[in-house]
């Protein structure tokens, strides 16, 4: 029997509210709500022509994601998970379709996480991992930065910071379903309160609330890199979906970036939720925002 596409949607968000969304509300202890979410992304297919590499780097555990001997471009992503959740387990399987799609290199590391590991700890691990690939040999301009959720806050928080320290930029941004802005503002946050099938309001404040020290301004830009000044950045990528609580957050980002001269990219993809780009193994929308993505990142390899 073949499943119409929006009932496999309407199944889908149904389980994703009650397995994730429910529970994400909820005042858990953040390792419950990690192991539990490590469990659930088992459920996602991995890619098993990509070859996995554990290493260190910077101190840090960490994978190097292979499609092919030779790559020429190193997509450098960072995990989302509200800064206090994700892992390298959640996101493998995710990134080896990543990889496959484009044909590059993808390294993830496990950065330390809130509440254990409040700000700055995670922007200085993955700034320390920046440092390292450089003085490796890679070359800025065969790195991708790229990140999901908070993860796409860290990603755009290292660009800022490699502007900052005046070191050779990456050569571009892949920012997908980004929380740039932890003074939530965003007017999407309401109106698709009830919409989004995975994030909740409740999780991002939670993650607020370990990830920010006491009495720190929440509008700095190296905590809410949307209120950054974006001047000088390498060219950016950004996705979302039209349902997501952070829709804004990445609209009125794109918005700002053009205003700053940045070359911006910005795809939003009908009906879907937050982070839905793991999902590319049910659903088109999700196999044609990596096939964006993908296409992104070549034209950057071409430049």
């Amino acid at each position: 029997m073949t499943i119409s596409p929006l009932t496999k949607q309407l199944i889908t968000e149904r389980f994703l509210k009650t397995a994730l969304r429910a529970p994400s509300r909820l005042n858990l202890p953040p390792n419950a709500l990690r192991f539990s979410l490590e469990q659930l992304a088992k459920l996602i297919p991995q890619n098993k022509d990509i070859i996995i590499r554990p290493l260190r780097i910077a101190g840090l555990r960490a994978e190097e994601l292979k499609p092919q001997q030779q790559s020429t471009q190193l997509i450098f992503h960072i995990y989302g998970g509200a800064f206090f959740l994700g892992s390298m387990k959640t996101h493998r399987a995710f990134l080896t379709q990543v990889a496959a799609r484009t044909q590059m290199q993808v390294l993830h590391v496990d950065y330390p996480l809130a509440p254990e590991n409040p700000y700055p700890d995670a922007l200085d691990a993955v700034f320390d991992v920046y440092c390292q690939l450089l003085d490796q040999g890679i070359q800025a301009k065969d790195i991708i930065l790229s990140g999901d959720s908070c993860g796409a806050n860290l990603a755009l928080a290292l660009a800022l910071r490699i502007r900052q320290e005046q070191m050779p930029q990456a050569s571009g941004l892949i920012l997908l379903s980004p929380f740039l802005d932890l003074t939530l503002t965003s007017e999407s946050l309401r109106y698709n309160q009830k919409h989004d099938a995975l994030l909740s309001i409740e999780a991002l404040e939670t993650g607020i609330f370990y990830y920010v020290p006491k009495n720190t301004d929440r509008s700095d830009p190296n905590l809410s890199p949307f209120f950054a000044d974006l001047k000088g950045l390498p060219p950016v990528h950004i996705q979302a979906g039209s349902k997501e609580i952070l829709l804004d957050d990445a609209q009125r980002f794109k918005e700002k970036a053009e205003q700053a001269k940045v070359d911006v990219e910005f795809k939003i993809y009908t009906g879907m939720w937050h982070n839905f780009q793991m999902f590319s193994a049910w659903f088109d929308e999700a196999k044609q925002a990596l096939s964006d993505l993908s296409d992104f990142a070549h034209r950057l390899d071409r430049d």
